[in-house]
């Protein structure tokens, strides 16, 4: 889930820098700049409702202040067109996006040139909600879609935009089997020209969801993020399509008691992005991202953990020792992974290697998650530390010779153990499919039964049974 979660809040702040750099646009080559002027743009692009508290332009230098911005829910207000004076207070909403204050600069010569230039974007205290429903839909779909009314009237262009959204979705199920994405939201074609920008810079945020489903909460909070050298053009997208991403913060998931903690991961990511499909145009980010996951990241509960620890009970009724598996996992070290995202699938560029309480998990490359409907398939192994391995084996030998004597604990210990052995240590390589909640997972090499062992054991040396019972 937490993949899907950052996607869906770069596609959120693409969105916004559009939307704010064309407001902005407009209000340069307007003769009157201030907020109801914005608003009036912004309310006239998407199904939302606007709030600001205050504009401060300086045409001269090229800059626009804007502070106190406030983003949720349509209603009559915005329908209708009211300026800031005429509309009462925004009602509090699950689904919003709120920013302390944005601050845009532009170069201005470029604007007669029919090229949008800007230097910097800083987005101060970005405060961002939203819930997903156990469809996987989330509540922010609906700011997106074209709105009805403007001013009152009915849209001219609300059933053109309607449907290519609604195309767009056709599109996608029947050429990848995406279920509802979020791509049709926006096209390159809504920008109204060649755009290049410097440097959008978040200083300071935190995103919140609701699952439904579950009624559990994730946390991205004490957020830091930067899109630099964006370079778009709506006519010419095979050679102006890319920018510069950058992202750190802790996120955290929470159970539906405010006090239950299931995972915390400090992070950050560096990556080359692709925001808009060439041939279509439709927002559909092509992301090759550098993720480090911090030391001191930890798991509560991870259900391929779980599902893993029970396919190795027969190692276990001999002395592995589990428990490093299902308890608490967390990160020993820095950990830095080369990730791909593209058309909602995140996938391995490379094997990724973690050191997990002592242990090491790698997941192999090309293992992928589809982050729009939680499916995946991952090759992975798990490689125990020497210490539990060497305690694994000790154990073994203990239990099988008061089993079966001494005579035979070894030949069964080593069936039982050699398939799952690599380099002195206990190794388990494993797949995952299906439901990343729910998933199926089933070791990569064949485990023995501890009954077929000890048989396959004693036939080995029929008379080492004998010998094991005198040793007794």
């Amino acid at each position: 889930m937490k993949l899907r979660i950052i996607s869906t809040k770069w596609l959120i702040l693409i969105l916004i820098f559009v939307a704010v750099c064309v407001a902005a646009l407009s209000a340069f080559l307007s003769s009157k700049i201030d907020r109801d002027l914005i608003i009036s743009y912004l309310e006239s692009e998407k199904n939302i409702r606007v709030d600001i508290e205050d504009v401060s332009p300086s045409l001269i230098l090229g800059e626009v202040n804007i502070g106190g911005i406030i983003i949720g829910p349509r209603d009559s207000y915005a329908d209708k067109g009211l300026v800031a004076e005429q509309r009462s207070k925004p009602v509090p909403s699950k689904t919003r996006i709120k920013i302390s204050n944005v601050s845009l600069k532009v170069r201005l010569v470029d604007l007669f040139l029919d090229k949008l230039s800007i230097k910097s974007i800083i987005i101060e205290d970005l405060d961002l909600a939203y819930s997903i429903n156990e469809d996987g839909d989330h509540s922010l779909d609906s700011l997106l879609d074209p709105p009805k009314y403007i001013k009152g009237v009915l849209n001219p262009e609300y059933e053109r935009k309607k449907k290519r959204r609604e195309l767009a979705k056709i599109r996608w199920k029947l050429d990848s089997g995406l279920k509802n994405p979020d791509d049709d939201s926006f096209n390159a074609s809504e920008v109204p020209m060649p755009t290049t920008l410097d440097e959008l810079i978040i200083k300071g945020g935190r995103v919140a969801i609701k699952l439904d489903k579950s009624g559990n909460n994730v946390y991205f909070s004490k957020v830091k993020g930067s899109i630099t050298d964006l370079d778009v053009d709506p006519q010419n997208l095979k050679e102006h399509n890319s920018a510069l991403l950058g992202l750190e913060g802790n996120l955290k998931v929470m159970g539906s008691e405010s006090n239950l903690e299931y995972a915390s991961f400090d992070l950050k990511a560096d990556g080359i992005i692709q925001p808009f499909e060439a041939s279509s145009g439709f927002l559909n980010p092509d992301l090759i991202t550098s993720l480090t996951v911090m030391e001191g990241s930890k798991i509560v509960s991870l259900p391929i953990a779980t599902r893993l620890a029970s396919t190795l009970e027969q190692l276990e009724s001999t002395g592995l020792d589990l428990s490093v598996i299902d308890d608490l996992l967390v990160v020993d070290n820095d950990t830095t992974f080369s990730l791909g995202l593209r058309n909602y699938i995140l996938r391995a560029v490379e094997p990724l290697p973690v050191l997990i309480n002592g242990n090491q998990i790698i997941l192999e490359k090309n293992s992928w998650l589809n982050t729009a409907n939680d499916e995946h398939l991952i090759n992975a192994s798990f490689t125990f530390s020497d210490k539990i391995s060497q305690k694994a084996f000790e154990k073994s030998y203990e239990y099988l010779s008061e089993r079966v004597g001494k005579g035979v604990a070894s030949a069964v210990s080593e069936l039982l153990f050699t398939p799952v052995t690599k380099k002195g240590k206990i190794h388990i390589p494993f797949v995952s499919s299906g439901d990343f909640n729910r998933p199926k997972v089933r070791p990569s090499v064949e485990l023995k039964d501890l009954a077929d062992a000890i048989k396959e054991g004693i036939k080995k040396d029929p008379l080492s049974i004998l010998k094991g019972l005198l040793d007794r």
